[in-house]
């Protein structure tokens, strides 16, 4: 989130005689990230990029508080200056006019907080110029005091707030009921905006049942200020961070309180906006407060106490920083700091909800003293000069363009996969590794196959009805050992909304380009399944197994297709080029020849049995299917005389003899 701070508005809060520049190249160096400082009205604005679990830093105080940190750590003299606001004990009434408060219903645990009063002699006044003017530099609309006050507290001390006309909610039955919404309401926003709710959302209704605030968000035209409002009910709530969220994101509606309310605004920072912004009500329209505070705060949250050794700063930072100096960096962040003995005792403040375990204050020392200032220090240790021998990078390479090039796609899932996943895989629960601490449900096991979560991606992609996807990437074997890495293999995985004929030859076209030489196809009995079997220097090597429904389903027939192949075993019998052979010095002869085949004939048990029909066969392909006739074209080669018709003959009648004694099939046209 970026927030937009003019720099005498900074000033307000920081004691500091450093100047524009030094102030954005500390904050940039230790804290929150000065983008660009830019010119507006006349005036330096500083550009801030805060990160997103640091709403505390959300304001022109947490810029501040931040900034006299880093600045006084930097050998700059700065300091935050003290907020002089009104306790909730001191608040009273400052008319004898006194307006009854609505009746507030809030049974939610969704809320954390809620602070409200009633203002009156509420005037139609203009917003003062230095206000609007410093609304107008942080790129803010600007309309009139009664509302602009809201907003301009809320930046400068980072807790949203809101003023509902108090005529307007009392004569909607005097009642405010916090509730959950149900599906189809409706509402109107104040900017005229109409929404329908999906159920689920945190709501305010008035007596009837009617929407009258979308809390923590925007408010609802029904309940606005306008220049005819008399009386102000002026309201801060905080609520369940998860259902502010659930709620903006849902109607798309991003405003400045929802980003804050999301990322869990400190609730105790609601009595010193409350305070401020009661003064300026009083200040600039001459408001007075004409109820008793109302204030629902049934959980105040007290901060734990975590031990942090003095030995994790040095591990973690990578040398010794002198205990004085870490106590005193975490006591200005606004920690209590108790030493025993050899480590600390540390409550951080309320506002910092981000510091929950010792590393976090590791990086909270880290980044105040200076990772510029940590000292160098070159990595301990030998380069490896053995290259392992698990690594395919020429080989992973080669695969990954060859299969981009015939059309798939490559994709990246994760190595930790659901129970329900693991169980796909074809092993038991027990022979993955579990996850001690998974973050979620759907990442805790090693995974033991890649096509669990390949499937998964195709069957998160119904409209996409022809998806081929791979993945390379590695599978965990647990060692039996408990104190073990689990064995790393590298797999090539498949899935293919496909047929297997197209399934089939992708494979045969890979391994042709990786210049294996010798590889057979060998189905199982159900013709589910297929292994990959290579064969060198005498040794066969297996390298996967291909699975479909019906493996001599037609052509036509789509269907799933995994298959998974081990790149060890690969790379055993891959070449980077042919080995020569020189040219034939005959001419070959080539023909075709069209079977009309039975369903569920192997083809690839044909092929191979027609070129075990003579030595003279050199090449047998399979050009083209109609319905059940097969063509195939046969090249002929004889090393020593150039073949003619007569010698083919033989040869011919023989393999159809072959072909119909051991498949159920017919030559289409006579011998």
């Amino acid at each position: 989130m970026n927030i937009l701070i003019p720099h005498h508005w900074l000033l307000e809060h920081l004691e500091t005689k450093a100047t524009p520049e030094q102030i954005r190249k500390q904050l940039s160096l230790a804290g929150p990230s000065v983008e660009r400082i830019q010119e507006k009205e006349g005036e330096t604005v500083y550009d801030i990029e805060v990160t997103t679990n640091r709403v505390d830093s959300m304001s022109v105080r947490g810029i501040a508080r931040e900034a006299a940190v880093i600045l006084d750590h930097a050998k700059i003299p700065a300091q935050l200056k003290p907020l002089h606001l009104m306790k909730f004990s001191q608040l009273q009434p400052t008319t004898t006019q006194l307006l009854p408060l609505p009746k507030i219903s809030h049974q939610l645990a969704a809320v954390k907080r809620i602070t409200t009063v009633v203002l009156s002699q509420i005037k139609p006044t203009a917003t003062p110029e230095w206000m609007a003017k410093r609304l107008r530099q942080i790129d803010q609309n600007v309309h009139w005091a009664a509302i602009d006050i809201t907003n301009y507290v809320t930046h400068e001390l980072g807790h949203p707030c809101h003023a509902f006309d108090y005529d307007k909610m009392m004569n909607l039955g005097g009642k405010i009921i916090i509730d959950i919404a149900k599906k189809n309401e409706s509402f109107t926003t104040l900017d005229g905006e109409r929404y329908t709710t999906v159920g689920g959302e945190v709501i305010f209704r008035a007596q009837d049942g009617t929407i009258i605030d979308l809390p923590a968000i925007k408010g609802t035209l029904n309940t606005a200020v306008d220049q005819n409002t008399k009386n102000i009910l002026f309201w801060i709530e905080n609520l369940d961070a998860k259902k502010v969220r659930f709620s903006s994101m849902t109607h798309d509606i991003r405003t400045v309180a929802a980003e804050l309310n999301e990322r869990n605004v400190d609730p105790h920072l609601a009595e010193p906006t409350f305070s401020f912004a009661l003064k300026l009500y009083q200040q600039i329209i001459g408001a007075k407060i004409a109820s008793n505070l109302y204030d629902y705060f049934p959980h105040p949250q007290s901060m734990k106490t975590i031990t942090v050794p003095l030995a994790v700063f040095q591990r973690y930072l990578g040398f010794s920083l002198d205990q004085k100096i870490i106590i005193s960096i975490l006591t200005k962040l606004g920690c209590k700091v108790t030493q025993e003995k050899q480590q600390l005792l540390i409550s951080p403040p309320t506002y910092r909800q981000d510091l929950a375990i010792p590393v976090d204050f590791v990086e909270e020392v880290a980044r105040i003293y200076g990772y510029h200032n940590i000292p160098n220090k070159i990595m301990g240790g030998t380069l490896p000069l053995k290259r392992p021998d698990d690594a395919y990078f020429d080989l992973e390479e080669k695969i990954k363009n060859f299969l981009s090039l015939v059309g798939l796609q490559e994709v990246y899932t994760y190595s930790l996969v659901s129970e329900k996943q693991a169980l796909k895989s074809g092993y038991q629960l027990k022979d993955h590794l579990k996850l001690a601490n998974p973050l979620t449900e759907d990442k805790v096991y090693l995974r033991r196959s890649l096509l669990p979560s390949l499937n998964q991606v195709i069957a998160e992609n119904p409209t996409s009805t022809d998806l081929e996807l791979f993945e390379v990437a590695k599978i965990y074997r647990p060692t039996g050992q408990e104190t073990q890495l689990p064995q790393e293999q590298m797999k090539l995985a498949f899935s293919f909304r496909s047929n297997y004929r197209r399934a089939r030859g992708i494979i045969e076209g890979l391994l042709d380009y990786l210049f294996v030489e010798d590889y057979q196809f060998i189905t199982n009995k159900n013709n589910t399944q297929a292994e990959i079997i290579a064969f060198k220097k005498q040794k066969h090597h297996s390298l996967g197994i291909i699975n479909a429904s019906n493996i001599t389903l037609p052509a036509s027939s789509i269907g799933l297709i995994n298959a998974e192949l081990d790149l060890n075993s690969l790379s055993q019998v891959a070449q980077s080029q042919p080995h020569y052979q020189p040219l034939a010095k005959t001419m070959p002869l080539i023909e075709d020849l069209t079977f009309e085949i039975a369903k569920n004939t192997k083809i690839g048990d044909l092929i191979a049995a027609i070129k075990q029909t003579s030595p003279l066969i050199h090449q047998v392909e399979l050009k083209d299917v109609y319905q059940q006739r097969y063509s195939f074209r046969l090249t002929y080669l004889d090393p020593q005389n150039n073949l003619a018709a007569p010698d083919i003959m033989p040869i011919r009648q023989k393999i159809v003899h072959r072909v119909k004694q051991r498949f159920p099939a017919e030559l289409v046209g006579k011998v």
